[in-house]
């Protein structure tokens, strides 16, 4: 949930330093926006090696948080070497025992969030062109997630009693089996663009081996809550073209069912002002998405 940002410590910035080179010092510590969960910064270090610029992800030690390290290193080593632009891991603390946080440092790759893309068509391809290459991945963690859904949820955020218990009934059904990586959190916030190219995937601790209809329809709930159910629409038939095949539809449906009225809150943490924001219509749009996502496993 949305927390205070608080500052690395003296300790934390020498253990980054001696990571990247023996000799190396700090030189500027910039926190980064749409942290909902951590703390992130890009610090810019100086050693005979020259500048680099690197990226820190702090958890502050909440019983949840275990495990978490290592899976976003899991998935980092899954994926190298296969295509996927994603930052390199470079140390990691699991445990906390070395900084008093559980953290992870990995290189920074060149590129911001788009929240409000000129070429809506391009950049609904390039991410599901780049979605497909994840779960095309051969090499899969032991970690195994397949997102969200709480059947116990009330759902009341769905205004039709009709829709809910429709959309009640089919997200019962059983899941698919079916195991390739999934990142976990796919989904406009944590890719970066730039000139109009998708620069890089990040924040990969939920990274983990998978069903790729929760991994698609994760991405299709943040397309809703930001934009429209037209544009989830259109995200989920680019990826099964560029796929060539069909995602389980139910699990599409546990995934936008996952939305809950406290999105409202954190989303314009995540925004942070970079695009449009419509609070009072995101249950809305989603609904129109569940419905659309019936529609479809009818």
């Amino acid at each position: 949930m949305p927390r205070e940002y608080q500052p690395p410590t003296l300790d934390i910035l020498q253990w980054v330093t001696r990571h990247v080179h023996p000799r190396a010092r700090a030189t500027a510590v910039t926190p980064l926006f749409g942290g909902i969960t951590a703390d992130m910064d890009r610090i810019t270090v100086d050693s005979p090696a020259g500048l680099k610029d690197v990226v820190l992800r702090r958890w502050r030690g909440e019983d949840w948080t275990h495990g978490l390290v290592t899976r976003e290193a899991a998935g980092l080593a899954a994926i190298r070497g296969h295509g996927v632009p994603a930052p390199e891991l470079i140390a990691m603390d699991e445990d906390g025992s070395e900084t008093g946080v559980r953290c992870i440092l990995t290189s920074a790759l060149a590129g911001q969030p788009d929240l409000a893309p000129a070429d809506m068509r391009s950049w609904l391809s390039q991410l599901a062109i780049t979605q497909v290459a994840i779960h095309a991945v051969p090499s899969h963690p032991q970690a195994h997630f397949n997102g969200w859904y709480d059947d116990r949820a009330p759902l009341d955020w769905l205004a039709d009693p009709g829709l809910r218990n429709a959309a009640r009934e089919a997200a019962s059904a059983p899941p698919v089996t079916e195991s390739v990586l999934v990142h976990g959190d796919y989904q406009h916030f944590n890719v970066l663009w730039r000139d109009g190219r998708l620069s890089g995937v990040v924040d990969w601790p939920n990274a983990a081996t998978g069903n790729r209809g929760s991994d698609v329809g994760h991405c299709r709930l943040n397309l809703a809550v930001l934009f429209n159910a037209d544009t989830a629409a259109e995200y989920l038939a680019l990826y099964e073209q560029f796929a060539r095949t069909r995602i389980d539809r139910h699990a599409d449906l546990r995934a936008l069912l996952r939305f809950d009225l406290e999105w409202q809150r954190f989303i314009p943490r995540q925004v942070a002002g970079r695009a449009p924001l419509d609070l009072p219509g995101m249950p809305g749009r989603v609904a129109a998405a569940v419905r659309d996502a019936l529609d479809g496993i009818g």
